[in-house]
């Protein structure tokens, strides 16, 4: 595969050729925090920031997108889709939010029929893996089996060369060799020096998850969830923050004569969420809302995929206002390591 590496002062240069190829996403610092965010024309890009306050699926599972608009004319009613997708780079996509997008393509596109809108954007999409160079004190990847500096399912696998000022790059597909060769001469060819990325050893947090998921199939009705849901405030960040969410809504907003069907982001933290017609609710209180969330995360998901539904980013460490997050509920459940004393 196509090998090659960039200085980093001349990146911009790279990402403004990128983007008149189609819509660029980069890890962008806005104010104190970092998001990915289409690229523009002097934007401060961080590369070095080891997660983004949001994961990067919604450039493939967007918070809100528009499936179809209506038209009424007359007797006849038209049907147009809700917008043209074209192509689209992914760009420093950190191992463990590409680990969680290949878990939202089981849910979207591996059924029959696809998610036709969601398939779609991973089709036009390349994305360029970059890995980590120091590990963040929330995340534990290395424990969900997610290695730092390898992303297998990228197009392009990146490193930041810090010491020589170098942003490596190695095409991994056919996309990813597109993507290097069209860059031309704005990308240049190793210059022989053989680069190794220094380890990057994230926290495992004491967890201890052999056998967990299996263990967790008899305890639906276990006490542990009288006193696990109590601190929740039912705010739903975690839902929001975490890369391998992927609940929504689907509404249709408009009047008789025009108007558009679109879905949007929801989470099972909120009380709404399984309310039916007929106002049953299945999930009436905060207790039913975590234990659902956290053995979906840790047992239903599991049961059909064969992987826990975490990659250890630790967003949700960082934004629970009450730390009620998965280690916490790991822990609880009977997920902790034995301390030698």
């Amino acid at each position: 595969m196509v090998k090659k590496l960039i200085a980093v002062d001349k990146l911009p240069a790279f990402w403004s050729h990128l983007a008149g190829q189609g819509k660029l996403f980069l890890p962008v610092k806005a104010g104190l925090t970092v998001l990915f965010k289409e690229w523009t024309e002097g934007d401060e890009v961080t590369l070095d920031a080891p997660t983004s306050a949001v994961s990067p699926k919604d450039i493939f599972f967007p918070r809100e997108e528009t499936y179809m608009r209506y038209q009424c004319r007359g007797q006849t009613t038209e049907l147009s889709a809700g917008e043209e997708l074209g192509p689209v780079t992914a760009f420093g996509v950190h191992p463990c939010d590409l680990k969680a997008i290949e878990m939202l393509d089981r849910v979207y596109i591996n059924q029959d029929p696809p998610d036709e809108l969601y398939q779609s954007r991973r089709e036009k999409t390349t994305v360029v893996a970059l890995g980590c160079t120091a590990p963040d004190p929330f995340c534990f990847c290395g424990v969900m089996g997610v290695d730092p500096l390898s992303a297998p399912g990228a197009d392009v696998m990146a490193h930041l060369d810090l010491q020589r000022g170098n942003l490596i790059l190695e095409a991994q597909t056919p996309k990813g060799v597109m993507l290097l060769k069209g860059a031309g001469s704005l990308l240049a060819e190793p210059n022989g020096k053989t680069f190794t990325p220094a380890p990057v050893k994230t926290a495992d947090f004491g967890m201890k998850l052999e056998g967990l998921s299996e263990s967790l199939k008899e305890r639906f009705d276990d006490p542990v969830w009288d006193k696990l849901f109590r601190s929740c405030l039912g705010c739903g960040v975690c839902t929001y923050v975490c890369p391998t969410c992927y609940c929504f809504d689907v509404e249709d907003y408009g009047h008789e004569m025009a108007g558009e069907r679109f879905r949007c982001w929801d989470s099972c933290m909120y009380g709404h969420f399984t309310q039916m017609a007929g106002g049953h609710n299945p999930r009436p209180s905060r207790k039913e809302r975590v234990r659902q969330r956290f053995l979906h995360k840790l047992q239903y998901y599991p049961e059909t995929y064969g992987e826990l539904a975490c990659v250890g980013c630790g967003r949700c460490l960082r934004s629970c206002p009450v730390n009620l997050d998965i280690v916490q509920a790991i822990k609880a459940l009977g997920g902790e390591q034995d301390v030698q004393r």
